[in-house]
C-alpha cells in the first residue's frame, strides 16, 4: 500500500451552521448568471431555504427550480432535469436534498455538457466532458453524494440502479450545514447513518484502500459509533447533528477513493428491483457479506468491531463477527424496518436476477473477497 499509485478527489468543502448561505458567492464565483435549482417540494418550502435564495438575489443570480425527482431517482427525471437546464439557459447546478436529489443533479449535468442519454454513462470514466459548476447542499448525512465521485440512477424500464463513477461527478462546492438536517425525521436519519457507516466500513476493507481512505473511514466509524443509536432528543441537537455530519463526510471521501465492495453491489441490485431506500437495502445484506468477507480481512474486520464497542478481550471470529452485528443493530434502535427481503414482497425466484444484477455491479472489484455466482446465490438465500 505504500508504494502503490494512488489519486485523491474531494472537493471544496465548507461546514458549519449556516455554511447553506455562501450557495449564492459560489454561484457569483463559478459566472453561474442561472442556476438549476434541484431540491424536492418539501425542501423548498422549509424555512432555511430562505437565506440560501437570499444569497442568490444578492449575488445577482437567478434560479430555476426543478423538483421532479423521486426516490432513487430515474433515468426521465434526469432527463426532464436536463431538459430544463438547458431550455432556461442554466450555467451552473446549486442540489438541496438527500442523495436522490444530489444524484439527480450530477445527471442531469452529466446529460447537459454531454448530450445523449443519462443511461449512455453507465459505468466507469464513461463521462468525457466536465459537468457545469456544481454546489450541493446535503440534507441528510449519509449518501455523501456531495463529496464524491459516484452517482446513482435507476433505470425506470429494467428497475435496475446503474452506477456512473467519475471524476466529472466530483461536486465544485460542498456545504455542509447542520441547520437542514433538523427538520429531518427519525428514519431518514437512521437509514441515512446506516448507509454512512457501510460507506466507511466497505472503504476500510476494500481492495483500493489507502492511508488517507483508511483515516477517513475510521474516523467515520468512530463517530457514528457515538452518535447513534438515535434518539428524537437528539433531533435539535447541532453538535449531534453535526457530528453525523462529519462521519458522512469522511465516509464519502473514503469510498470515493477507495472503493465500495459487497453490500453495496447486493444492495443496489436489491434497491433496484423492489425500489428500497439504500439504508435499508445495506441493514438487509450487512451480515451476510461481512460474514463472507471477514476471512479476506480479519484484521481490517476486528480494528472495526473494536470501534463499534465489541470488547478487544473478544479474539473468536464467530463472537467479533456476532459482536460487530449486534452493536450494528443497536446504533439502528427501534425501527419499522424489517430485515428479511420477504418483508418486502420479494420471492426466491428473482435470486437469479439479483445475482446477475450484483455480479456485473461496479462496486463488486473493490470487494477484498470477489464472488463467484454460486455464492451470490448462496448469500441471497440467506436474506429471506
Amino acid at each position: 500500500m505504500v508504494r502503490e499509485h494512488r489519486k485523491y478527489v474531494v472537493p471544496e468543502i465548507i461546514t458549519g451552521d449556516d455554511a447553506r448561505i455562501y450557495a449564492g458567492r459560489y454561484a457569483s464565483n463559478f459566472h453561474s448568471n442561472t442556476v438549476l435549482l434541484a431540491t424536492d417540494e418539501s425542501i423548498f418550502r422549509q424555512k432555511w431555504m430562505r437565506e440560501i435564495l437570499q444569497g442568490l438575489d444578492e449575488a445577482g443570480t437567478e434560479y430555476v427550480v426543478f423538483s421532479d425527482i423521486e426516490e432513487n431517482p430515474r433515468d426521465y427525471n434526469v432527463m426532464a432535469g436536463a431538459d430544463v437546464y438547458l431550455s432556461e439557459e442554466c450555467t451552473g447546478i446549486l442540489a438541496i436534498g438527500g442523495g436522490s436529489v444530489l444524484d439527480c443533479a450530477k445527471g442531469i449535468g452529466i446529460v447537459a455538457a454531454n448530450g445523449g442519454t443519462i443511461l449512455d454513462y453507465v459505468g466507469v470514466d464513461q463521462v468525457r466532458n466536465p459537468m457545469p459548476p456544481l454546489i450541493c447542499v446535503p440534507t441528510t448525512a449519509g449518501s455523501a453524494a456531495d463529496v464524491s465521485q459516484y452517482a446513482v440512477i435507476r433505470n425506470a424500464d429494467k428497475k435496475a440502479k446503474n452506477i456512473i463513477i467519475s471524476k466529472s461527478l466530483v461536486p465544485d462546492v460542498s456545504l455542509l450545514d447542520t441547520v437542514p438536517l433538523m427538520t429531518q425525521p427519525k428514519d431518514v436519519t437512521v437509514n441515512s447513518g446506516i448507509d454512512a457507516l457501510t460507506h466507511a466500513i466497505e472503504a476500510y476493507v476494500s481492495n483500493g484502500a489507502s492511508h488517507l481512505s483508511d483515516m477517513m473511514a475510521l474516523e467515520s466509524i468512530t463517530l457514528s459509533a457515538g452518535f447513534f443509536p438515535f434518539s428524537v432528543d437528539r433531533a435539535d441537537d447541532p453538535d449531534s447533528r453535526f457530528q453525523s455530519l462529519m462521519a458522512s463526510m469522511y465516509a464519502g471521501i473514503a469510498f470515493s477513493n477507495a472503493g465500495l465492495g459487497l453490500i453495496h453491489a447486493m444492495s443496489h441490485a436489491i434497491g433496484g428491483l423492489y425500489d428500497l431506500p439504500h439504508g435499508v437495502a445495506s441493514s438487509i445484506v450487512m451480515r451476510s457479506a461481512i460474514q463472507y468477507n471477514y476471512s479476506s480481512s480479519k484484521r481490517k474486520y476486528q480494528k472495526i468491531a473494536y470501534l463499534l464497542g465489541v470488547s478487544p478481550d473478544i479474539t473468536d471470529d464467530k463472537r467479533v463477527i456476532t459482536g460487530m452485528f449486534e452493536q450494528i443493530m443497536e446504533m439502528r434502535g427501534n425501527t419499522d424496518n424489517p430485515l428479511s427481503l420477504s418483508a418486502y414482497g420479494a420471492s426466491k425466484a428473482d435470486i437469479p436476477d439479483l445475482v446477475a444484477r450484483s455480479a456485473v455491479d461496479p462496486c463488486i472489484a473493490t470487494n477484498p473477497r470477489i464472488p463467484c455466482r454460486r455464492d451470490l446465490s448462496n448469500l441471497f438465500e440467506r436474506l429471506f
